[in-house]
């Protein structure tokens, strides 16, 4: 015990800046904690504005909710959406009309052809034919851009218009 005193006395003065030395580290360490503190505070704080009375573990479970939400909503939509570009092939997109004269004694371009068809060149023409008498109503279905039926030039021409 005696040879202890005998050192603290000896190095008092050595010992005493050591600790002090030891004290400003710890007061360092404690305003670098304090200042870490005061930054994830306000990070905190800013993370639940507006949520008032919740905690974090409350808006996290609301939002892994909304998240599983959105996600079975948008392989819904995916679904759809991928239905709907099936069915878009088969939608009527390429039309064209042609007005023409069909006889030479009638004037005013009353008969005329229109086609509707759709990205694969299937659909139908109708055509009908005026004349001082009457007037007629053809339809002719057409696949890949022809039909079974004879064509008439005005037909041909308005399919060629439709599809370009």
């Amino acid at each position: 015990m005696e040879l202890i005193l005998d050192i603290i006395n000896n190095y008092h003065e050595l010992l005493l800046c050591l600790t002090l030395v030891l004290m400003l580290f710890a007061i360092i360490s404690f305003f670098i904690v304090l200042r870490r503190l005061s930054i994830t505070r306000k990070q905190y704080q800013t993370l639940l504005k507006g949520m008032e009375n919740k905690n974090l573990e409350t808006i996290i479970l609301q939002n892994r909710d909304l998240i599983e939400y959105l996600h079975t909503n948008y392989k819904e939509l995916d679904s759809r959406l991928k239905m709907m570009e099936i069915n878009q092939d088969y939608c009527l997109k390429n039309v064209a009309l042609e007005r023409y004269d069909a006889f030479s004694e009638t004037g005013g371009q009353q008969s005329f052809s229109v086609a509707l068809l759709n990205d694969k060149a299937t659909g139908v023409v109708i055509t009908t034919i005026h004349s001082r008498e009457d007037s007629r109503t053809y339809a002719k279905y057409i696949k890949d851009g022809k039909s079974e039926y004879a064509l008439s030039e005005e037909e041909k021409r308005t399919i060629e218009k439709a599809l370009n």
